[in-house]
């Protein structure tokens, strides 16, 4: 008896040869689930109910320097200032949210099995449609965020600090009753056994959030460190020497560049302008000297451009400029060295930032990589954080599926544009489902976002769609900006190689 069929042997109950006992995988254990919010709102400063208004921040960006914010506490918090106060940080952050979060979503559930399940799909879909639209109308206002706010909130965290929480809190019976975004800069975390277990820290009190309604995913997690690390990180450094350099600049700009007025002052008919009781007296004399070429300059500098200034014989004014000398090669060489640090630190693309100079194809290039970037550092992981917990809301409801949230993928071109995109993945979808390789269902969802009508006619494996297979493929980009070729990103490589050989024999002449 071969090895296989020995350990075959020992599941085999029927006598056939068959796995039976050890082929069912055991059942999901019932979630023990708080029948109340857990979570403490992250922007409060105390876990205590309080009449207490809440304090507004504020940078002052105006009138203080950003290099100032290397000062902070912690790492975290100096990257979310800056990413508040630094041009570049800030359109990183911006870009990341509006390419990542796209117009929809859908919602599927399905069986252990993989197959799809109507009634609990249906549950999703209304369960989302109350979180997102349908609020609590007899408690007033209850801080309710909508689907999209929540994607912006825990977007936002996930580039700021590498990771993003999310509450389903519970109303009466223990049935979802909304979903609430956590401050990862809140949660903590303590080793308990060979797991570990979160808690939220507000001022100063912990709340234990060791519950099935509290969900946490990371981006690139450092399996050596129990805490997610922001992926800007690494742009901290190249933000603070742009700022002191644009700071030096700023400085240089007023002292050499822009042209200032000097005046000159005849010493010697000052000197007789002294009155008689000075002479004799040299620090009388000085106060004197520093009184008239004080009062002067309060009148220069107080001077508008289109004032004229009227002066007598003893005084001479002038312009001075810093002459031919420029420095706008050595500025560009530093602008173009931090723009470059600062677009790899943030992982953002030269193109996304504004800075790109190279041609339309490499500008392409750059977009489609900053899509990547986008759907797999932050889309995806929106998509993983609310399948978990839209899953755990559709299991209480006595469901036994899950969940498969997914955001509409990420496309840069206008829905115009995708008209004959849309007509190709309609063609294929109906092929699939007249294949019956799609239930009616899942390929509703696929077309529309939503669940078939009431009174649709099942179509699924009915061949209403013969030889499909047999039409030739269109071109999709035939009636679209992009011409023929679909763009800098969709080019033929299609080398210009001869296809065969030229023959060296072309006969002789006669």
């Amino acid at each position: 008896m071969s090895f296989f069929s020995k350990i075959l042997s020992l599941f085999d109950t029927s006598g056939q040869g068959q796995i039976t006992a050890g082929s069912q995988l055991p059942p999901i254990p019932q979630p023990k689930v708080p029948a109340r919010p857990m979570a403490i709102p992250s922007h409060l400063k105390s876990a205590k109910p309080s009449a207490t208004k809440l304090p507004e921040k504020d940078l002052k960006l105006a009138s203080s320097s950003i290099v100032a914010l290397r000062t902070r506490t912690s790492t975290k918090e100096v990257i979310k200032e800056l990413a508040a106060a630094f041009p570049d940080l800030s359109a990183s952050v911006d870009a990341y949210l509006r390419t990542a979060i796209t117009s929809s979503y859908t919602v599927v559930a399905k069986n252990l099995d993989g197959t799809f399940n109507y009634e609990a799909t249906d549950a999703a879909s209304q369960l989302l449609a109350r979180f997102d639209t349908l609020k609590n109308y007899a408690t007033g206002f209850n801080g309710m965020y909508s689907i999209r706010s929540i994607s912006e909130s825990l977007a936002k965290e996930l580039r700021l600090y590498g990771s993003c929480a999310m509450e389903l809190v519970l109303g009466k019976g223990r049935l979802p009753d909304r979903l609430v975004p956590v401050s990862v800069t809140k949660v903590k975390f303590y080793q308990d056994g060979l797991d570990f277990k979160p808690v939220q820290v507000i001022g100063g009190e912990e709340i234990d959030l060791d519950f099935p309604t509290f969900f946490y995913v990371s981006l690139d997690q450092d399996l050596t460190e129990p805490y997610s690390a922001s992926p800007m990180e690494s742009a901290v450094q190249p933000v603070l020497f742009g700022q002191e350099f644009f700071d030096d600049v700023r400085r240089v700009i007023r002292r050499a560049i822009h042209p200032k007025m000097v005046v000159t002052l005849d010493e010697d008919t000052v000197r007789r302008s002294i009155p008689a009781e000075y002479y004799g007296q040299p620090e009388q004399v000085k106060t004197y000297i520093d009184g008239v070429i004080s009062s002067l300059s309060q009148q220069i500098n107080g001077l508008n451009p289109e004032d004229a200034l009227v002066v007598l014989s003893s005084i001479e004014a002038q312009y001075m400029n810093n002459g031919n000398q420029s420095l706008d090669a050595e500025y560009n060489a530093l602008t173009g060295l931090i723009d470059a640090k600062v677009a790899t630190g943030t992982k953002t693309l030269p193109s996304v930032l504004g800075h790109g100079s190279g041609s339309a194809n490499i500008a392409s290039a750059e977009a489609l990589l900053f899509m990547k970037n986008a759907e797999g550092a932050v889309q995806q992981k929106l998509n993983e954080i609310f399948s978990q917990a839209v899953t755990l809301a559709v299991r209480l409801l006595g469901f036994d599926v899950y969940v498969d949230f997914r955001y509409k993928a990420i496309d840069l071109r206008p829905d115009t544009e995708l008209e004959a995109f849309y007509a190709m993945r309609q063609s294929r979808v109906l092929e699939l489902l007249s294949l019956g390789m799609l239930t009616d269902e899942e390929a509703s969802i696929q077309l529309t976002g939503k669940l078939p009508p009431k009174g649709y006619k099942p179509l699924t494996g009915t061949g209403f769609r013969p030889n499909t297979s047999d039409q030739p493929a269109q071109n999709p980009y035939s009636n679209t900006s992009t011409g023929p070729g679909g763009g800098a990103t969709n080019q033929t490589l299609k080398p210009d190689t001869p296809q065969q050989g030229k023959s060296q024999n072309k006969g002789t002449k006669k």
